[in-house]
């Protein structure tokens, strides 16, 4: 296991720990998931695909990792957003107020039409 992973393992691990709600985790690489998520979503790792369903209410969405995409369905909740890494995306509804912040090169908050 690399440093980099290292890092990147431990920084999912504190933000797990951080967490006063309910939260989903996802670690490892290459990860399909879909899902209705009460709480936070830390995402750790590279080439995760997953999908926030309606009726889902996200405090925060967080990631770690490379080329990691997220899709939040119209219905969904998505409050905050903070991304580590590098070619990461979210999509969200059109009209969803979401507070963005993110560290490295080409990662991108959309809303869809």
């Amino acid at each position: 296991m690399t440093e980099r992973m290292h890092i990147r393992l431990l920084a999912g691990l504190a933000m797990v720990s951080a967490a006063g709600c309910s939260h989903t985790a996802i670690v490892g690489e290459g990860r399909r998931h879909e899902q209705v998520v009460q709480g936070t979503i830390g995402i750790t790792g590279d080439g995760h695909e997953f999908t926030v369903l309606p009726g889902s209410e996200v405090a925060k969405l967080s990631i770690m990792g490379e080329d990691n995409r997220v899709v939040v369905q119209d219905g969904a909740v998505v409050r905050k957003v903070e991304i580590v890494g590098e070619d990461n995306e979210v999509i969200c509804p059109e009209g969803m107020a979401v507070e963005y912040s993110a560290i490295g090169e080409d990662n991108r908050l959309k809303h869809r039409p």
